[in-house]
């Protein structure tokens, strides 16, 4: 890595970090009794979701949106402080540097947040310079600009960012689980208690059929049914489609699970469901990670995809297969 282009690295981990420290804030703030403020609560989630969120793109990769996100989150939750200690926000009022430490803490993420972006644009802006001038210079440009471009060591650094995000999903829905409150009257689709248990239970039975679709699509995709011969392109069309829709079809389930019960483990079936769900996004994570970065070692992909469709079946097996079964299954 060259002088010119070591900045960048520093910055985007300096500013994934701020982010993350801003969210997290945020999220404590939220979960110790900010979401029963009317929209203030609302408006903290969304700040720490997305925080957390523009922090772990920036551990793969620092272009330019992410840093116009990163500069909005920040103004607009520096915005919403001064508005929320003068004119009020939403019929929200609060005074001085309270709730002590978090809002100290919160308005110097905030601003670190502010001067990385404005350092890490000072820096592209000198480096464009630079690149002017060695294409008008000639002379040992090819040379040069070489030497402007990331090396093997960084194109690997990026491959380890990438596979940790999988493991952030994962994580950060465990921890969420864990500190949320259970709201045992939590609504799926309008169905509540076992009402909601049982559409999830037939919703979850749809998602199983969903997975055992895709296995035989990638079995096709990949030559192990030669009775059927090649895969038509429709057949690769088809498999994204399902993909798409199995993992929409996930998400109000995996919403009432984590509002409704949070993560538990009091007993074996229940902790097995709870961290293979989060698990499952992290799996559902990693198989679009695998699929983008073509680079990747072949087995990759249809390592991706079994251990997400061995996620979904063991799901299914622990909670709707033994809710439908009269709450047992062999094993549990």
């Amino acid at each position: 890595m060259t002088a010119r282009s070591l900045p960048a690295l520093p910055l985007r981990l300096v500013l994934a970090v701020a982010l993350a420290a801003s969210g997290y804030i945020h999220a404590q703030l939220y979960i110790d009794g900010y979401r029963f403020v009317h929209v203030i609560g609302s408006l903290f989630l969304l700040q720490a979701s997305t925080a957390f969120a523009v922090a772990a793109l920036l551990l793969l990769a620092g272009p330019l949106i992410l840093r116009i996100a990163a500069a909005a989150i920040a103004i607009g939750a520096l915005a919403g402080f001064v508005a929320s200690r003068t004119t009020g926000l939403f019929g929200f009022s609060e005074n001085g540097l309270q709730p002590a430490p978090q809002a100290v803490l919160s308005v110097l993420a905030e601003v670190l947040i502010l001067l990385v972006v404005a350092l890490w644009q000072a820096s592209e802006a000198g480096l464009v310079r630079s690149r002017s001038r060695v294409a008008e210079s000639g002379a040992g440009a090819g040379d040069q600009v070489e030497g402007l471009a990331y090396p093997a060591g960084h194109r690997r650094l990026h491959d380890v960012l990438w596979l940790l995000l999988p493991v952030a999903v994962m994580v950060g829905l465990y921890w969420y689980g864990r500190v949320h409150t259970p709201n045992y009257e939590t609504s799926l689709f309008g169905n509540r208690g076992n009402d909601a248990m049982l559409l999830k239970a037939q919703l979850g039975s749809a998602l199983l059929g969903l997975a055992l679709i895709q296995l035989i699509l990638a079995l096709w995709i990949y030559g192990r049914l030669p009775v059927l011969g090649a895969a038509p392109h429709g057949v690769h069309t088809t498999h994204r489609v399902i993909g798409l829709t199995a993992f929409l079809l996930s998400l109000p389930i995996a919403r009432h699970c984590i509002i409704a019960y949070g993560v538990q483990l009091t007993d074996t079936r229940v902790a097995l469901h709870a961290v293979t769900g989060c698990f499952l996004y992290g799996a559902f994570a990693a198989k679009v990670i695998v699929v983008r970065h073509r680079r990747w070692p072949g087995w990759a992909l249809p390592l991706a995809g079994g251990t997400l469709v061995t996620a979904i079946a063991l799901i299914w097996y622990v909670a709707p297969f033994w809710y439908l079964n009269g709450s047992q299954a062999p094993g549990l």
